[in-house]
């Protein structure tokens, strides 16, 4: 019941409600007239004076219907011209025909509706002047289909434009918010900053993609995902150790936003993984952007490697509102004076977290045990915050247990499932939302905006390793952009490094804009490339993505300085400065004191860090001969491995920077690498002996930094071994683990450390191809390790962990692996001859073509393995357990199988001439 005391609530009728209604007459002839010459001529100077435009037209300064016309035909000018020069820096415009244009569409405008202020988007003006404004780009040069593009988007970039210019004047357009200056001033100007702050985020979609006339919005494919239940058919115990799971097909986005809508608090978190190029990102952005458009929700996105992580994660968002986006962000929601009623936060990067010598897995551990921390004292009594993770899937499978509900952790389906389907897996799929190729669906729609015929995916990139990088929404973009170049013969090009490269020409050449950038002028591409990767070698040294001019310049100096001086204009910084926005990186506000530029594809960094090490072993083994021909030239053993310190030890060399380097040495003359993979083989052996060379270091760093740096240093010669192997095909061949049988195990001790999870360090992906004949791995941690082609005969494995390790084509003769763990192991035609594998535990291995001649496996376990066309000639297999294995046209000659059990086992042309065989054996 109301008292004397309480204050009526009445909705009065704003400014913002009443329609604005002036004839354009003179008036808007003149403001549109002069306001276009001014804003193409000069925009820096076009906001310098909004009244003095209104005095000189003899105007009333203060009539709200004037102000407020000025600002809509500035904004629009401004959204146009934006547009323009996102397409074009060089190009003289002309807008005389625009601003005719524009004359007869405001004389058919008169008035601002009753919606303008609540919709800006929806202004029948914008309508009326799309065509004129693609017309005019034509008449400027613009091709139809990027003219049409861009005259698209010029709504989302006016309704931008509209808040920009009234924070940049604000004093200009008092008059329109003097009505609105209330007690409530405050939380009118926090409710006008998250509006703000909405319409960035879905700006930000529409923004071009590289150098297209289009944006993320434009092409982008709904994604779809899966989430992991527990599966309701029953299986033996001692089959499997933990319940069968079945994975459940989902419309991500759908199912997303049922959950914000439900904001149940204790279902508070969600996470999205997915490896590089899966489309997190992207979706992460899309998802903000359709959520923003309903106004009902706040959210925040937060690509984390922009996000200093400190104490309290407000205190790290609240850095992150006041450093990165400055005025265009909101209140940080997490304060208790601006908290709202319920807020979405979007952490987008979970695996960018890692900082210079912890682990990754930890700082995102510590991390989500932050936000889970805050989200049990927000919502203690409804769902204020919601927070969505990304990440890729290996941080998040890390840190799994923090997220047992289940739903909460979403894993990202590719563009084809063509792949999936060849291995087996299965989805559960109700909505069958799996039945479409989203291939097929993007470049039909990616042709429509290039203005090309596309029906599909190109045949001939329906192939091979080709098929499955198109699945990934990024490389399949990526591949497009090359295609479109048709410099590559995709018949028989498929190794994404070709690709790169083949964008790297495009950015160089600059064909697309018949033109080149005037800092290229006078570099050649070689040196345009070789800057480019001491740029990714800065990324890679600090966070992986990102690099200040000073730490690019820092590297660059001492090797590039000529290089350096032909790029520079009038200052150290401005050559680099042009050179890094000629190609395709961006700049970051995460460092106000340092300009600050990061790669807008982190793939693209890896790529060009993996060109940069290929380069220097290349020069590593040429100076090293150098040397051993005249002794006055080149470098010795300890000067090439102390260079290659100063390259590798910064920074871990992780799987996905291994996959370049293989895919890049895989393009080098094979004669080449052949010598390259000797030189590495002497390299090794002599730091095996002597050790890293870290004390010519200059400064040298402290005794665990070095530590640190020798580590990595010595795995990137590991990982640049193996890689050479891969091409070669050739056993590498290193003295000390011949001569000295402990030596692999303990160098492997070092690089690999504790495991703290099940993901491997890279050393343990880099075994291929090497002569471990006779070495000592008693009870070793081998787990998902990759021996393939590997001579490991005599080896001793007793009690090893190698669940899971790749042995395809290995070489085990005599190894002793009694009791070892080989559970899920790769071992196709692999020689195991008089192997001692007693007691081994081989369920689920992959044995077919396998050499098992002579071998003991009395009491191994091989469930459930693949036996197909293995050869047991004269095995023991006393009790050994084959149930439910697949021994079709296995070979079981004069092998002892007394007591083996063979139940469901599948036997088709298998062989058992001679065998003793178990009783009631049933072939």
């Amino acid at each position: 019941m109301n008292s004397e005391s309480d204050i009526p609530i009445q909705k009065p009728v704003s400014i913002w409600k009443r329609p604005m209604s002036l004839k354009p007459g003179e008036l808007l002839q003149g403001v549109a007239k002069g306001g276009i010459a001014v804003i193409f001529q000069n925009w820096e100077n076009a906001g310098a004076s909004a009244v003095d435009i209104l005095k000189s037209l003899d105007i009333n300064p203060n009539e709200p219907s004037a102000i407020a016309w000025l600002l809509v035909q500035r904004s629009l000018i401004g959204a146009m011209l934006e547009l323009v020069k996102e397409r074009s820096l060089q190009t003289e415009l002309d807008p005389q025909e625009l601003r005719q244009t524009l004359d007869r569409e405001l004389e058919n405008h008169q008035e601002l509706p009753r919606t303008f202020f609540d919709r800006p988007k929806d202004l029948d003006l914008l309508d009326a002047v799309r065509q004129p404004y693609q017309s005019w780009l034509e008449s400027q040069g613009f091709e139809p289909t990027h003219s049409a593009n861009l005259a698209k988007r010029l709504p989302s970039y006016f309704v931008f434009a509209l808040h920009r210019e009234w924070r940049s004047n604000p004093a200009t357009y008092a008059i329109l918010t003097k009505e609105l200056d209330t007690p409530f001033a405050e939380a009118i100007d926090r409710e006008l900053a998250w509006k703000h702050y909405l319409i960035w985020l879905q700006r930000r979609v529409n923004e071009p993609m590289f150098e297209e006339s289009f944006g993320l919005a434009d092409v982008y494919i709904p994604l779809r995902g899966y989430y992991e239940k527990k599966s309701s058919e029953s299986r033996e115990p001692e089959n499997l150790k933990s319940p069968k799971k079945e994975r459940v097909a989902i419309d991500l986005h759908e199912t997303l936003t049922n959950w914000v809508k439900r904001a149940d608090k204790e279902d508070a978190i969600r996470v999205i993984c997915g490896g590089p190029g899966s489309g997190k990102s992207s979706f992460c952005k899309m998802f903000a952007a359709k959520l923003a458009q309903d106004e009902t929700t706040r959210i925040l996105f937060i690509p984390l490697h922009h996000l200093k992580i400190r104490d309290a994660l407000q205190d790290a968002v609240q850095d992150f509102i006041d450093t990165d986006l400055d005025n265009l962000l909101p209140p940080n929601p997490l304060t208790k004076e601006h908290q709202e009623s319920q807020v979405l936060l979007i952490f987008d990067g979970l695996d960018e977290l890692a900082m210079q010598g912890k682990a990754a897995f930890q700082v995102a551990q510590d991390f989500i045990t932050e936000v889970q921390s805050n989200l049990n004292r927000y919502n203690q009594t409804e769902a204020k915050i919601l927070v969505l993770m990304s990440g890729r899937d290996i941080v998040v499978q890390h840190n799994q247990t923090y997220f047992r509900k289940e739903g909460q952790i979403l894993h990202l389906l590719p563009y084809s499932l063509k792949s999936e389907k060849e291995w087996g897996i299965s989805y559960i799929d109700e909505q069958q939302l799996l039945t479409t190729d989203l291939r097929q669906v993007w470049w039909k729609k990616y042709g429509e905006l290039k203005g090309k015929v596309y029906q599909g995916l190109p045949p001939e990139l329906d192939r091979g390793k080709l098929a499955e990088i198109t699945a990934q929404p990024l490389l399949n973009y990526l591949i497009a952009l090359s295609y479109d170049r048709q410099r590559l013969d995709f018949s028989e090009t498929n190794n994404l490094n070709s690709i790169y490269s083949d964008l790297l020409d495009r950015v160089f050449e600059r064909d697309w804009e018949n033109y080149r950038h005037p800092t290229l002028n006078a570099i050649d591409k070689k040196d345009f490339i070789r800057i480019l990767e001491e740029i990714a070698i800065a990324c890679w040294h600090g966070n992986r993505r990102t690099a200040t001019i000073a730490q690019i310049e820092n590297r660059c100096n001492s090797k590039l300085q000529k290089l350096l001086e032909v790029m520079r204009c009038n200052d150290s910084q401005s050559g680099v400065t042009q050179l890094l926005t000629a190609f395709y990186f961006r700049q970051s506000e995460q460092y106000a004191s340092d300009a600050t530029f990061e790669f807008t594809h982190k793939t693209f960094g890896e790529y060009l860090a993996a060109c940069r090490i290929v380069l220097q072993l290349k020069n590593t083994h040429e100076e090293f001969h150098r040397k051993q021909d005249d002794p006055d030239k080149g470098w010795d053993e300890k000067h090439c491995l102390s260079e290659w310190a100063k390259l590798c030890g910064p920074s871990e060399v992780d799987q996905y920077l291994l996959t370049f380097l293989r895919d890049e040495m895989a393009l080098q003359d094979p004669e080449e690498v052949k010598q390259w993979q000797q030189t590495l083989c002497q390299l090794i052996d002599y730091m095996l002996r002597k050790g890293m060379p870290m004390e010519k270091l200059d400064p040298r760093p402290s005794y665990f930094e070095e530590s640190y740096q020798a580590r990595n240093a010595e795995e990137a010669l590991l990982a640049a071994l193996s890689s050479c192997a891969y091409v070669t095909e050739i056993v590498s061949n290193i003295k000390c683990f011949q001569q000295q049988p402990d030596a692999f195990g303990n160098w492997l001790s070092k690089l690999q450390g504790q495991r703290t999870s099940s993901k491997n360090r890279t050393a343990l992906m880099c075994l291929n191809h090497l002569n471990l004949s006779g070495a000592i791995l008693l009870i070793k941690d081998l787990y998902n390790s990759n021996f393939t082609n590997t001579n490991i005969e005599y080896a001793e494995l007793r009690i090893a962990n190698l669940g899971g390790a790749n042995l395809e084509g290995a070489n085990l003769k005599n190894a002793a692996l009694r009791s070892a763990n080989l559970e899920n192991a790769n071992l196709t035609n692999a020689n195991l001859e008089k192997t001692e594998l007693s007691g081994t535990k081989l369920m689920f291995a992959k044995l077919g073509n396998a050499n098992l001649r002579s071998a003991n496996l009395e009491f191994a376990d091989l469930r459930n393995a693949n036996l197909k066309g293995a050869d047991f000639t004269d095995a023991r297999l006393y009790r050994t357990n084959f149930r439910d294995a697949n021994l079709s046209y296995a070979n079981f000659r004069n092998a002892d199988l007394r007591n083996a059990n063979l139940t469901d086992a599948r036997k088709y042309h298998a062989n058992f001439q001679d065998a003793i065989l178990p009783e009631n054996f049933n072939p």
